[in-house]
């Protein structure tokens, strides 16, 4: 019976394949542990059945090579566009498309403009009631409302009169365009002086008691040329 080696290079030419028995002839054969053995011609076969397989796969990688070309060239466009979007905070990204909008205008405001901008003419006071109505006697209106209540200029113009007026009280005369003349009387406070420029709106005192008065409101007039007119027929 033939000795069989374990492991080294044997003196034996042609080994059988794998597990079959050992011939007779003896030259240099690689023998594996656990009775695996192997000869030059099972190498070569198993380099060539390997060498196939790695063609059979490059094969099929060759074929699907443009499906995933396009599919990276399609990846690397979107995050080029997402890097180029994040570095212009102008722009809005949407989808797959980036839309630049314009940038910001700052807005340059000036009091000229404000003024032309709001509104011609409005109440001094916020409008709530008329206690007194106009009449030949009573040249205005009067406006009740809360203790020092802010009290502005119906209109643009300027300050013809600030103080003490006898029974008006603390009271404004306002000098308009068109011959108009405004005055508020009754006055806690007063917040201009005579000479003064003001645009519609603008605080000249608060509502007050001053003068004779049963209680806190505002005594408004308007004056033509030609005399007193009822405010209510020149108020919005």
């Amino acid at each position: 019976m033939e000795k069989r080696v374990q492991a080294g290079f044997l003196p034996a030419r042609a080994l059988p394949l794998r597990n079959e028995k050992l011939s007779a002839y003896t030259q240099q054969t690689l023998a594996l542990p656990r009775n695996v053995w192997f000869t030059p011609e099972a190498v070569i076969l198993d380099a060539l059945i390997s060498l196939a397989k790695l063609f059979f796969i490059w094969k099929n990688i060759l074929k699907a090579a443009p499906s995933i070309a396009f599919r990276t060239a399609v990846l690397m466009l979107l995050i080029f566009l997402a890097i180029g979007a994040k570095n212009q905070p102008n722009t809005i990204v949407a989808g797959t498309s980036a839309v630049p909008i314009d940038k910001p205008t700052d807005l340059k405001i000036s009091a000229e403009i404000t003024a032309g901008k709001a509104p011609k003419l409005v109440w001094p006071v916020p409008k709530t009631y008329i206690s007194s109505d106009f009449s030949y006697l009573h040249q205005g209106i009067d406006l009740p409302t809360a203790y020092d209540t802010p009290v502005g200029s119906f209109t643009a113009g300027e300050v013809s009169f600030a103080g003490w007026d006898g029974g008006f009280g603390k009271a404004v005369v306002i000098r308009h365009k068109d011959g108009l003349t405004s005055r508020y009387a009754h006055l806690s406070s007063i917040n201009v002086k005579r000479g003064q420029k003001v645009y519609v709106g603008n605080i000249v005192g608060s509502v007050g008691t001053t003068g004779v008065t049963t209680g806190p409101h505002l005594h408004f007039e308007i004056h033509k040329a030609t005399g007193a007119v009822n405010p209510l027929n020149i108020l919005p």
